[in-house]
């Protein structure tokens, strides 16, 4: 974390924030000499006044017919670091899910020795409480540490992310809720609305799709030979044509284990049907109904981005003519900065599952 330079004179940046998952930016450059010495794989960038660092992981130069050089450098979000790591040992527990994420983070990244444990970087000690309560937990056999959290966070509708301060180096894991800032909030905060009648609104795509819904989960815990296999049910009160049914295989979730301390630890069977019942909760929501609604915001409005509103707040989006009214989450903006101006598209709600997204959830 030693400041290498500043890059200046740039073509394009698209500056991408989320919610609950890892965050990723794209930077086009003319090509010059300082700017090869300065964007190369593995350093670390971070926008001026900015607490999120990126690192680069991807670069292009490119020449074109008319003698024209570029170098294009793209990243992740710091998030992407718990991704350098996987569970070796199981978590079994019953806990919030804030401290559900903090165990993943210490089990991986901080308190995991000297081999495993990331440089300057550290679980947040300040975060104010979510108020998320308590849930039984197992994490995947030798899961993606990554992956364990952002699938814990979407769960529990939590923000995670790695505040970088850059005058001393250090890189801080930090889990948030954002605000209600709906029309009508009950928590006293100041309405967000966003609305073309309101000229707020620059460009606007509405979607709502069942395609990936599922509503009842069939989990199927461990298999033993001659031992019946205990299955929990989850969501089992849709009925009718509104059921749409998928089955979870969770034989990674054992009811007989060994603790940290290194104890055999035999679970009851309603013990062992919550820890199926919860992975299946935790799954469903991978299975969702989608309801995004996309936005192009004019920034010159009366709303102001990082101020009224910022990434993770609930807000209310309106759309008289489409008769669309909805309060939704602000879980992806995507800041683009050119020659021209400035760009901000908002993600309210959750965009349609990526494809490896939908291929993990055909391997499950």
């Amino acid at each position: 974390m030693t400041l290498q330079g500043i890059v200046e004179k740039i073509s394009s940046l698209i500056w991408t924030r989320r919610y609950w998952s890892c965050g990723e930016f794209k930077l086009l450059v003319p090509f010059t000499e300082e700017h090869a010495r300065l964007l190369v794989k593995e350093n670390i960038i971070i926008k001026r006044g900015g607490n999120e660092a990126a690192e680069i992981r991807y670069i292009h130069i490119t020449k074109n017919s008319h003698g024209m050089e570029e170098i294009e450098v793209q990243g992740k979000f710091l998030l992407s670091w718990i991704g350098k790591r996987i569970l070796t040992t199981q978590i079994i527990t019953k806990d919030t899910t804030q401290n559900i994420l903090y165990a993943i983070v210490k089990q991986t990244c901080t308190n995991a020795g000297a081999a495993r444990n990331i440089p300057n970087f550290s679980i947040s000690t300040t975060d104010a409480d979510t108020g998320s309560g308590q849930i039984d937990y197992t994490s995947e056999q030798y899961a993606n540490a990554q992956l364990a959290v952002e699938t814990a966070a979407k769960a529990a509708k939590l923000g995670i992310r790695v505040l970088t301060n850059a005058r001393t180096g250090k890189h801080t894991f930090s889990v948030y809720e954002g605000r209600d800032l709906t029309a009508g909030n009950t928590a006293g905060n100041a309405p967000c609305i966003f609305s073309q009648e309101f000229d707020n609104i620059v460009e606007q795509e509405y979607t709502n799709s069942v395609e990936n819904l599922k509503t009842t989960a069939y989990v199927g815990g461990e298999e033993k030979e001659g031992v019946t296999r205990k299955v929990a049910e989850v969501g089992g009160s849709s009925t009718g044509l509104s059921r749409d049914e998928v089955f979870i295989n969770a034989t990674d979730i054992v009811q007989e284990y060994e603790n940290e301390s290194g104890q055999t630890v035999t679970l009851t069977n309603a013990q062992y049907l919550a820890l199926l019942s919860a992975r299946g909760v935790e799954e469903l929501e991978q299975y969702a109904e989608t309801l995004a609604f996309g936005s192009k915001i004019n920034t010159n409005a009366n709303l102001k981005y990082g101020t009224d509103y910022d990434l993770g707040d609930r807000v209310t989006c309106i759309n008289k003519r489409w008769n669309v009214r909805i309060d939704v989450r602000i879980t992806e903006i995507a800041e683009t900065y050119e020659t021209s101006g400035e760009e901000i598209d908002i993600t309210f709600g959750e965009s349609l599952p990526a494809l490896l997204t939908q291929i993990r959830q055909i391997t499950k």
